[in-house]
């Protein structure tokens, strides 16, 4: 495209950069949202088509909890009548104009189920939307469906007794992962190229790692989880204390998305206590240019107690990325294998040491189960609890240990905290593997629970962590890096992410069959 004689400079959506207000230019809108504010592609056409492949790709692989047509097409239709009326500066207030979305069903949608996969909750619909779906909403975004998860998002497979099992878009005997793995198997399936989950122990990472996205977990108190559970019944509520220890995030195709949604979803709601982490807005802007001389600790195969070993193709994924951000300007460096060793058990004991609740209170929403009928009537096929709700309640029923343990782990956790800050000090960041292995086959974490323990450590320790994938193993199965950053240093993470996107080192087309 020609201007004054010269070409002008275009955007990574291949869009003229003269257009566009100066935030735009500098990536605070998604690119597909740049195309609907040019008018390059209708608002209304990206919705009906990711409605169409939401309904086949939420069938085969029993990753959708509800449609939402109607909502849609009325968002799709102003979001066009945006463009139409302001073009490109429509993006400076809806930085997510006309792109379509779906969101985890526990983070309570207007309209659409609220079930948080809990039979008990089968025909509850939100009557009005979470924080976070209103801000998605105030910035354009198209939310087109509600995706499956575990119940009570408690498990780190996705399966729950009102959709099913969820499957894996490239191998259906294994798992996308959970509890946010509906939306994960509907972005890798390529029903729409984003989608919001919460990560209370990897919800969101985990699930991006097995079906090879991006995604990020921000720092603790970033982003309000209201109307997700344990915030779901206000503040005041005996379980709300563990907010603080989960938080929303996105899942994309493209790692360029990941700073416009999370700079959209970020703030203080009044409602979520303990808010106070700095906002994406006064950070600088990700940027590969960033890893310039930054210190990145690399380990690869980390030691952790009761977790599988790490599979050799993970190895060589960490080690991969590493060898990249030496190639974008960052300076490596080694760790000591056991940094996470009590990884799990932090997680769980600074979890028990927050709030006097019980697994089998958060499986049963607060309430005290009946477990020996649920139990027998889960054995003659009548239950209303997945297999896994039903363990968790009965581990927290006949939980031997005391107090004293709990705090032990907790007290180990603040250690662990400390000599991470000392590592991550001016600004470095930490590689290491999300999980062991591939997607595991159905079943698989009722033999490794343990296996989360990568990820869920930095929920209770209040970390930023980024997914980014990296290779296929052998099996065909992608492989991913997490990157982990010191607290309020988001964009170091995903400027990371983007220089191993930059690389082009996962296949072209990301979009799974």
């Amino acid at each position: 495209m020609q201007a004054h004689g010269g070409r002008r400079s275009m955007t990574a959506s291949n869009q003229p950069a003269s257009l566009l207000p100066p935030a735009a230019q500098g990536g605070a809108a998604a690119p597909l949202a740049v195309a609907v504010a040019l008018q390059d592609v209708p608002a209304s056409e990206l919705t009906e088509q990711a409605l169409q492949r939401l309904s086949s790709a939420g069938r085969r692989f029993a990753a959708l909890a509800g449609l939402l047509p109607d909502q849609a097409r009325r968002a799709a239709r102003a979001a066009d009548t945006a463009a139409r009326a302001l073009g490109p500066e429509a993006l400076v207030s809806q930085p997510l104009l006309g792109l379509p979305v779906t969101v985890k069903e526990g983070l309570k949608v207007a309209g659409a189920p609220w079930m948080m996969g809990a039979a008990r909750h089968r025909d509850r619909i939100a009557s009005q939307d979470g924080t976070v779906v209103q801000r998605l909403r105030s910035a354009g975004a198209v939310i087109t469906g509600v995706g499956s998860m575990a119940e009570m998002a408690l498990w780190p497979e996705t399966v729950n007794r009102i959709t099913g099992r969820a499957l894996h878009p490239l191998d259906p005997t294994r798992t996308p992962g959970g509890s946010s793995g509906g939306d994960a198997a509907l972005v890798a399936a390529g029903a729409v190229s984003v989608a919001v989950g919460t990560d209370g122990g990897g919800s969101v990472r985990i699930p991006a790692a097995y079906c090879g996205l991006y995604a990020h977990k921000p720092t603790a108190g970033m982003v309000p989880l209201t109307g997700h559970v344990p915030l779901d019944r206000g503040p005041d509520t005996a379980a709300a204390p563990l907010a603080r220890f989960f938080a929303p995030g996105p899942m994309c195709h493209d790692a360029a998305d990941l700073w416009p949604m999370l700079s959209v979803m970020t703030g203080p709601d009044g409602i979520h206590p303990d808010m106070e982490a700095p906002l994406p807005s006064s950070l600088p802007w990700p940027t590969p240019a960033q890893l310039e001389g930054r210190s990145v600790f690399v380990l690869p195969a980390p030691s952790i107690t009761g977790s599988e070993r790490t599979d050799l193709a993970q190895i060589a994924a960490v080690e991969r990325a590493a060898s990249l951000l030496e190639t974008a300007g960052a300076r490596l460096q080694t760790v000591r294998t056991d940094l996470l060793q009590g990884a799990f058990w932090i997680w769980m004991g600074t979890l028990r040491c927050a709030a006097d609740v019980t697994m089998e209170q958060l499986v049963g929403d607060g309430c005290r189960l009946p477990l020996l009928s649920q139990s027998f009537r889960h054995l003659t096929g009548r239950g209303e609890h997945t297999t896994a709700a039903l363990l968790l309640a009965w581990s927290g029923r006949l939980d031997p240990t005391g107090p004293r343990l709990w705090r032990r782990w907790r007290d180990q956790g603040q250690a662990l905290s400390s000599e991470l800050a000392d590592m991550l000090a001016g600004n470095a960041l930490l590689l290491c593997p999300p999980v062991p292995g591939p997607a595991p086959h159905h079943g698989h974490a009722f033999r490794h629970p343990f296996n989360i323990g990568a990820t869920a450590v930095f929920n209770v320790l209040g970390n930023p962590a980024t997914i980014a994938p990296v290779l296929l193993g052998p099996e065909g199965l992608p492989r991913a890096v997490q990157i982990v950053a010191g607290p309020g240093a988001d964009h170091l993470a995903v400027s990371a992410a983007l220089a191993l996107a930059r690389t082009e080192i996962f296949p072209g087309n990301r979009k799974l069959p």
